[in-house]
């Protein structure tokens, strides 16, 4: 799915080309993935209105609108999960292969959202209406934001019960991290994905917190550097998230691969050591 650095990425890009233009044409392929959550039709509520500024909340993008004669603002609100797409077309430009609705422009572009898992959700409500979109409001503090620091971080983890990956997933404290990211945070920090919170030192919670900021940041920039198609998901400069079997790029040990609450977990058993004695040895373990 399009992770954080990847959403940075989009809102950078599209924010500025789409201001201030006009929707002039709506087209709906696959209306499964839409929420109109105002008066009217997906298509009958777009067509006519103009892009505002472009924001972010967690993993969430938020499209402003602005409607003529004075009819009600609305929002557009993206979670794009695990499969969704944004694809800002030239006159006459393709279409992706998984297009879900695209919107002309006054200009001749068309933005184009596809979704070959059909699992995005799109909302369209009325300015500031936000509470029918699950998630939304109850998002965390976010960690690109100068209020993430250690001490609201301290604040967040003291008293979690859960394991470090699971905090470091759960956007109700923590907006918004996800899968791969989260396997490089704790790659960076040295710690194993099921350690419980309780567990880590105080040298080891700054580690992590100190790993959140640093590696969200080189994310950022290793996906701006990449520069691909801005649909494209970029990972390539992921050291351990989907790298089980090859060799640690610190220490060379076998990467593995562990389920935690469902998900997969790509760590380096050696750079993370399973300190609670109760896990595998997984040095041990034959390759896969």
């Amino acid at each position: 799915m399009p992770e954080l650095p990847d959403l940075v990425r989009i809102a950078k890009a599209l924010g500025p080309e789409l201001e201030g233009r006009r929707i002039t044409r709506a087209i709906v392929k696959e209306p499964v993935v839409l929420r109109v959550l105002a008066p009217g039709s997906f298509a009958g509520l777009l067509e006519g209105a103009a892009f505002g500024p472009l924001g972010r909340r967690g993993p969430f993008l938020r499209f402003e609108l602005a409607r003529p004669e004075g009819l009600p603002e609305l929002d557009l609100v993206m979670h794009l999960m695990l499969a969704g797409r944004l694809r800002l077309a030239p006159r006459g430009g393709k279409a992706l292969p998984s297009t879900a609705f695209s919107l002309e422009l006054e200009d001749g572009r068309t933005l184009h959202y596809g979704d070959e898992k059909r699992m995005g959700k799109i909302y369209l409500c009325p300015r500031g209406r936000y509470e029918a979109i699950p998630g939304y409001l109850g998002q965390g503090l976010d960690v690109l934001s100068p209020d993430f620091t250690y001490e609201s971080f301290s604040a967040l983890i003291k008293g979690k019960r859960c394991q470090a990956r699971v905090f470091v997933m759960d956007q109700a404290s923590l907006s918004a991290i996800g899968n791969a990211y989260a396997d490089e945070i704790l790659f960076e920090a040295r710690i194993h994905p099921k350690a419980p919170c309780p567990s880590l030192s105080a040298e080891q919670r700054r580690a992590l917190y100190d790993a959140i900021r640093s590696v969200l940041a080189w994310g950022i920039e290793e996906v701006e550097k990449a520069g691909a198609p801005l649909e494209d998901k970029v990972r390539g400069h992921m050291r351990v998230r989907g790298r089980a079997g090859q060799a640690c790029p610190r220490c060379g040990t076998t990467i593995r691969v562990a389920g935690v609450l469902g998900y997969d977990a790509f760590f380096c058993p050696a750079c993370q050591p399973d300190r609670t004695g109760r896990g595998l040895d997984w040095t041990k373990l034959p390759k896969p």
